[in-house]
């Protein structure tokens, strides 16, 4: 296998001119090529701009930028690349247009120089089939900024030379990136993980199930990924979403990858995100990155003036929760025994009552036959009991398994009663999901809204249904990734490298599964099958992820 010194680069857009930049901040010589001398300037200035900001924020010198810059031609001839030891093709999307670009290339590079695509969806396989020589054809898919992102998939096919995928890998991190040998699957890793994940959020949109703005608070402040999938699919393109995740669905056929109806809707519309300047939500022009209001923003909350909480229940979560609504500057009333009507009478006056009581005790074992009748009756007696002792107008909620409209039927105020979910914090803060029945009134979700606000948590509002937010979509992304190292497609390392450093995940999903608890996650996938509503292969936990609760097995260390 020849050693890599000298680089092609086919198509000088962003994506081109960033793979350009990549290659020649790791010191090779870099040939770019386009169709026209106006994409060539127009890539050339690419590069400019992108050392230039660098400079700007003193992440580069001018002697550094001048010697990167220096390592770069720019051609529009593709007979320029006749002594290349690696071509990247970075055309558009188009089988087509691939074949016919590596068509031509077979008569002008030497045969054993390297063609690598830098395709993000469709087949290698299929692209190796445009050239006469598909044993060095490889994948190598850098994600968007090429120079800031760290992943690089390496993508083999059934031909692929073994050598050249050694030579390769060893370029990559020569270059300073973290590399990833994956098999021709569509999607790979990375974007395959992601687009389901896509999918399940935008179902959650059409459903009304949540907002824009509390889908992209769930998952990057319950979640604490880098950011929520509204405001990444903008920045990604709705346009190039839609064409990754009908390519992903064409070759697998998977329901976690159907079309969305919505987003095919908003493209047709010209929808396209912040490329268009209005998304998903609405910027201050196209290009920009700052959101302005628009008629989906939500308005200013009004404030309640609500003084006094009830807190239900004894034990850590109740006496937490009582503490920071004390911090917050409410005056708590605790009730350790709902059975006590002298207790239940100081709740006469509070304008919320949170029920945190801790889990009633296993029963011994000969009781287990009557267990469910028991908790059923002292569920039932409570909410009755609480319906009773407040005033008409004091909201009812609770931290524990009831559904919002449960505790709003026992009660008798189903337009008081709501679920509350009170997540771990992540390094982006703390979530509080606030869970409405179809009865629920907006001046009881407001009212909530404005106690997760004041006690320090970012409040989260959607329908009461099965995981609510944060969890109906983690938990199915995450075993989506057990299933993948499942089929055998790409390794634990891998793939949580892949999340991380082509993602921006703080850690990988495996990394993430260890830290919640296979258990946690296998027993959400298994309360999400059984609610029904979502694709059977979106939540059938795989058989490795209930081997590994079984055999108490962590997937990382």
């Amino acid at each position: 296998m020849r050693e890599i010194t000298t680089v092609g680069v086919i198509g000088l857009g962003t994506m081109g001119a960033g793979i350009v930049e990549v290659f020649a901040r790791g010191g090779l010589q870099v040939i770019g090529v386009e169709t026209t001398q106006d994409y060539a300037d127009r890539g050339r200035g690419i590069l400019q701009a992108s050392t230039d900001r660098a400079v700007a924020k003193g992440k580069l010198d001018e002697d550094g930028q001048a010697h990167i810059l220096d390592r770069i031609t720019i051609s529009t001839d593709l007979g320029d690349l006749k002594d290349a030891d690696l071509v990247v093709e970075a055309v558009p999307e188009v089988l087509s247009l691939k074949h016919e670009v590596f068509a031509k290339l077979d008569d002008i590079i030497a045969e054993d120089a390297v063609l690598a695509s830098n395709t993000s969806s469709l087949s290698i396989t299929q692209i190796a089939a445009g050239t006469r020589h598909p044993d060095r054809v490889v994948g190598l898919h850098f994600f968007n900024p090429a120079p800031i992102l760290k992943l690089v998939e390496v993508i083999t096919t059934v031909r692929t030379d073994t050598a050249l995928i050694d030579a390769v890998v060893e370029l990559s991190e020569r270059i300073g990136k973290k590399p990833v040998v994956v098999g021709d699957r569509a999607g790979f890793v990375a974007n395959y993980l992601l687009f389901g994940y896509f999918v399940s959020a935008l179902r959650m949109l059409e459903q009304g199930h949540v907002s824009r703005e509390d889908l992209d608070t769930a998952m990057r402040v319950g979640a604490g990924l880098p950011m929520g999938p509204c405001t990444l699919m903008d920045l990604v393109g709705l346009d190039v979403c839609h064409h990754i995740g009908d390519v992903i669905y064409s070759h697998t056929r998977s329901p976690m990858h159907a079309p969305s109806p919505m987003l095919e809707r908003m493209v047709t519309a010209g929808l396209l995100g912040r490329k268009s300047g209005r998304g998903f939500y609405t910027y201050a022009r196209a290009g920009s990155g700052q959101v302005v209001e628009d008629e989906q923003t939500p308005a200013a909350p009004e404030g309640f003036g609500l003084s006094a909480v009830g807190v239900v229940g004894g034990g850590e979560v109740a006496d937490e929760l009582a503490s920071r609504l004390q911090e917050a500057g409410y005056a708590v009333t605790r009730v350790t025994d709902p059975g006590s009507d002298e207790e239940l009478a100081g709740l006469a006056d509070v304008g919320l009552v949170i029920e945190a009581a801790a889990a009633p005790e296993a029963p011994a074992e000969d009781e287990l036959e009557e267990e469910g009748l028991w908790v059923e009756e002292a569920g039932e007696d409570l909410w009755e009991q609480l319906g009773a002792a407040v005033g008409p107008d004091t909201v009812l909620a609770t931290v524990n398994p009831d559904a919002a409209v449960v505790v709003g039927a026992l009660s008798g105020r189903p337009e008081k009663a709501a679920v509350l979910s009170i997540h771990t914090p992540t390094h982006h803060g703390q979530v509080v999901e606030i869970g409405r029945s179809s009865a629920t009134d907006d001046s009881t979700v407001a009212l909530l809204r404005e106690v997760v606000t004041r006690i320090g948590a970012e409040p989260v509002v959607c329908k009461d249904r099965a995981g609510l937010v944060v969890d109906a979509l983690l938990m199915p992304h995450l075993g989506d990734a057990v299933r993948m190292l499942d089929e055998g497609y790409a390794s634990v390392q891998d793939i949580d490298t892949a999340l991380q450093y082509g993602l921006g995940y703080p850690a990988g999903p495996f990394a993430m599964v260890d830290h919640l608890g296979a258990d946690e996650v296998l027993a959400v996938l298994e309360e999400l099958r059984s609610a029904g509503g979502l694709p059977a292969d979106a939540v059938a936990p795989s058989p490795l992820l209930v081997e590994h609760v079984l055999l108490d097995r962590p997937f990382t260390g």
